[in-house]
Parts: structure tokens; C-alpha cells; sequence
């Protein structure tokens, strides 16, 4: 994800952190020194990161679940709205993705029960019966933060856990678009009440609101868009008629034959092998930082996933937006046969879906 900083792996998945969140730390400890002094704001930092380690175990509880199925997890990212687990391909299996979007709330209200005990093991009289963030006992507002994480998030508010098991249940016995398109109308729903709820008596819920409105429009979207590509096969959508470059051109030499083809992203070719891509947007930075004599290979991305042309436009889309490139080589036995390119897939996605209508 973008704007944001890698800070280790966990069960060998990348954990990132997004520039937001410092910034949601430094207003913390402002907000709370102004008013209380530092050592305040300095307790109130502390906390915060406690409740966001919690989230982080949140997003592991979803994301070792689905390596147990065998999927392949990108990165956990932490948000200042909390984290996401960047699953490669949600299993289209209701009882896969019901139990690893549970797998989520039930961490913890695991912690939460933990630290009831642990809390009551070392203070008896301890008290966890007033709903508090503030308690200045940090096992009791710990206890509180992990019921509410846990709570909050089974709200069945797509793409929210809840609703993403809500959409699981609803598909179990419904088409699985119309069961997302279902779950994301609740979610919008949802979506509105956090808004106008927001206005009167919190504005991090209208944020809340915002972003499940949007994240519900988009994963309808997507879930759109790929059970359309399921059904399409790479060779049919492959191109073949391409022109490709070398990693040795200057810059000027590309944008002369940007000038004279439609082609967005350029192949880039030694040898006869396919080597990296060049995207549209690598051109005019490049331009913009009047780097018009420096070669390709300076500039081009070499990081790409290899498509077959027996695969699925679905499994080829998966794997370029996971490896963040628009265009990727079709190879079969170490031999270019065409290339694919996200915008391709995408149009094939409209017609299939013009056509079902």
C-alpha cells in the first residue's frame, strides 16, 4: 500500500504501518499534553500503540486462517481507522470466508477475557464494569478497547467483518454477486447511520462511515469484475501486435514511439526475453525530472509475475494488482506468446458484463 513503512514480518507477512498513523499519534499526545500535562499525552501514546498491537493480532487471527487454506497474504497495514489484511483472493467458499473473517473478532475477545483474568488474578477488587478508556488501569481500558474492537467489527456492515460474514452466510444459499450486493447495500446503510450519528456526537464516525461507503462501492465493484474474468481465458485476451523496447533506449527514443501507438506501458525486451515494463506514468516522471538521456533499464520495473495463457483473466488479474504492475508477459515453456495488460482484462469485464445483461 502506498504511504506506508514496513516495520517487520510475522509468520512471514509483512506488516506495514501508513505514514497517518504517526500523525494520529503525534494529535494524541498534543491533544492530551495541552490539556493534562506530557506524562499524560506520553500514557495516552502508549495506550494507543497497545490497542493497535491488539489490531495487529486482530488482522493475524484473519490472515493465519487464510494461510491455512493455502492463500497467500501481501501485507497487514495498519491505519489510523485500523488494519487490513491484503489477501491475495478471498475464497469464494462461504465457509472459508466466514471462518477467516471471524477468526478476527473471536482474537479479541480471547485478549479480552485474558486480561479480565490476568487482572483479576493480580487485584481481586479490580473493577471492569464501567465501559472506559480512560479508567487509568491499563488491563481495564485494554479489556474495554478489545471488547469494542470485537464488537464493532462483527456489525454486519460491508466490508466490515460482520458483513463480510454476512455475505458469506447470503451465499450459502444465494448467487455469490447478488449475495456482495446485498451485503454492500447493508454496509451503505450502516455506512449512513455512522455518518449522521457522526455529526451529533462523534466525527471519527463519520470517517468510519466514509470509508465503509466507499470500501463497499469498491469491493462490489471488484467482486463484479472478477467473477465476470472468471469465466474468460488469457489466450483469448492476450495481445500479440505490441512494440516492445530495450533496456539500453534513452528516454527520448520511447517517448517517440509513445507518439506514434495507443500502447500505455512498454514491454521491455533483451535478447528476445522479456525483462521488466516501462509504465506510462514512469515516462512522464521521468520527463518531469529531465531525465530525457537515461536509459530504460534505470527506470523500468523489473519486478513482474509470469502469465500463462491457459490461466484464468481473473488469476492474471489477482497476480498483476498484487505485484502492482499494468502489464505482465503471457509465457508458456519459456516462450513470449503475447502480453496482457490490466486494462485489456478490464474491458473484457465490461463486455462480459454488457453482454449478460
Amino acid at each position: 500500500m502506498r504511504w506506508s513503512f514496513p516495520v517487520g514480518k510475522v509468520f512471514g507477512i509483512p506488516i506495514r504501518v501508513h505514514y497517518t498513523f504517526l500523525l494520529l499519534l503525534a494529535f494524541i499526545w498534543y491533544a492530551e499534553s495541552s490539556i493534562y500535562g506530557p506524562q499524560t499525552g506520553l500514557n495516552s501514546v502508549i495506550l494507543w500503540l497497545l490497542i493497535f498491537l491488539c489490531v495487529l493480532l486482530h488482522e493475524l487471527g484473519h490472515s493465519r486462517v487464510a494461510q491455512s487454506y493455502g492463500l497467500n497474504i501481501v501485507s497487514i497495514v495498519l491505519l489510523p481507522i485500523g488494519g487490513v489484511s491484503q489477501i491475495t483472493d478471498i475464497p469464494k467458499d462461504p465457509i472459508k470466508e466466514v471462518n477467516i473473517t471471524i477468526a478476527g473478532p473471536i482474537v479479541n475477545f480471547v485478549i479480552a477475557g485474558l486480561l479480565f483474568a490476568v487482572g483479576k488474578l493480580l487485584d481481586p477488587s479490580l473493577a471492569f464494569s464501567q465501559i472506559s478508556l480512560q479508567s487509568g488501569n491499563i488491563l481495564v481500558d485494554l479489556f474495554w478497547a478489545n471488547v469494542m474492537l470485537g464488537v464493532f467489527n462483527i456489525i454486519p456492515a460491508y466490508p466490515m467483518d460482520g458483513g463480510r460474514i454476512l455475505r458469506g452466510i447470503l451465499a450459502m444459499k444465494r448467487d455469490y454477486v447478488e449475495a456482495t450486493r446485498l451485503a454492500a447495500d447493508v454496509g451503505k446503510l450502516f455506512a449512513i447511520g455512522f455518518i449522521v450519528f457522526g455529526l451529533f456526537y462523534n466525527w471519527w464516525l463519520i470517517l468510519i462511515g466514509i470509508f465503509v461507503f466507499s470500501g463497499a462501492t469498491s469491493e462490489m465493484a471488484t467482486t463484479v469484475i472478477t467473477t465476470s474474468l472468471e469465466k474468460l481465458i488469457v489466450s483469448d485476451l492476450m495481445v500479440t501486435d505490441f512494440k516492445t523496447i530495450s533496456p539500453e533506449e534513452p528516454m527520448t527514443a520511447v517517448v517517440e514511439k509513445s507518439l506514434h501507438t495507443f500502447q500505455h506501458d512498454f514491454p521491455v525486451v533483451s535478447d528476445g526475453k522479456f525483462v521488466g515494463v516501462l509504465t506510462r506514468s514512469a515516462v512522464i516522471e521521468s520527463l518531469h525530472n529531465r531525465l530525457h538521456e537515461t536509459k530504460v533499464g534505470e527506470i523500468a520495473k523489473t519486478s513482474f509475475p509470469t502469465i500463462s495463457p491457459d490461466e484464468t483473466a481473473a488469476e492474471a488479474l489477482t497476480a498483476m494488482r498484487t505485484a502492482h504492475v499494468t502489464v505482465a508477459p503471457v509465457e508458456k515453456d519459456g516462450k513470449l506468446l503475447g502480453i496482457i495488460t490490466t486494462e485489456k482484462l478490464l474491458e473484457a469485464s465490461d463486455v462480459f458484463n454488457e453482454k449478460g445483461k
